[in-house]
């Protein structure tokens, strides 16, 4: 995959600052879901312009290739609760995505409520799901066909009603949208 490298972040009167305080160095630009003074990860350095002698920043600017752009840095919104946070770090390889089944069992969820209050189950192409939303914000504007509304479950409770071959898409709509897999949901 050939990815276009970001733009580099707009030079600002404070980076000219801090280049002149350190010439002949580089200076880096961090992504900005850390703090560009503590500790950051390579992953997290976007990458660095070059400052000459006079501690003037010479525009030569080198993307770092090991770069990953976070939920931040992607725009995406601010998380809406445990899961959804876990999902945007996983979706940008911030973190493993273990946790996300746990912090799912544990989640109360929204789902569509079928004929009789069951809840319906959808091909999404990689299998069989119902589909959950950790919050409001997630929600379409209205249930899928064939659905009723929408009620709310405790994740666990959800996974006790799906059919074995059954796996849950939560979020989908979402910048960071997760699909579980049946046997992952029943480790």
């Amino acid at each position: 995959m050939n990815a276009t490298p970001p733009r580099p972040p707009p030079l600002t009167d404070a980076l000219r600052r801090q280049a002149r305080q350190s010439p002949g160095t580089w200076l880096y630009a961090v992504d900005p879901f850390f703090d560009p003074g503590g500790e950051v990860p390579p992953y997290g350095v976007v990458g660095a312009w070059q400052v000459d002698e006079r501690g003037e920043i010479t525009g030569e600017f080198r993307h770092n290739p090991g770069y990953r752009p976070s939920p931040v840095a992607l725009g995406h919104p601010q998380p809406t609760d445990p899961f959804d946070r876990a999902a945007q770090l996983a979706s940008t390889g911030y973190d493993d995505g273990r946790d996300l089944v746990p912090l799912l069992l544990e989640a109360e969820v929204i789902v569509a409520a079928g004929p009789g209050g069951g809840v319906p189950v959808f091909d999404t192409g990689e299998g069989r799901a119902a589909f959950a939303y950790t919050a409001q914000a997630h929600l379409p504007e209205a249930p899928p066909d064939g659905a009723t509304g929408w009620q709310r479950l405790r994740g666990r409770d959800l996974v006790a009603l799906l059919p074995q071959d059954t796996g849950v898409a939560v979020n989908p709509e979402g910048p960071a949208g997760v699909l579980l897999a049946p046997d992952e949901l029943r480790r």
